[in-house]
């Protein structure tokens, strides 16, 4: 498991998260665009809408997700 540890695939685990959690965010944008009768007037905010959620979120995971990678980097 000492593999899966390293600061590297720390990295990769976190690309995964951005990706995922993107993804999941833009699928919640698409459902709106498409039941809600105003949603393809309003896509283009909805878009930015989910950047700025995401932003959020991910600078919120930079610690849970690299913490380790930081410490075995940088030292306790």
């Amino acid at each position: 498991m000492a593999t899966y540890k390293t600061p590297i695939v720390a990295l990769l685990e976190y690309g995964l998260v951005a990706a995922i959690l993107f993804h999941a965010l833009n699928g919640l944008r698409v459902i709106a665009v498409d039941f809600w009768a105003k949603g393809a007037r309003y896509q283009k905010q909805m878009l930015w809408t989910v950047v700025a959620i995401w932003v959020v979120l991910m600078l919120g995971a930079i610690y849970p997700v690299l913490g380790h990678a930081a410490r075995e980097v940088f030292g306790s």
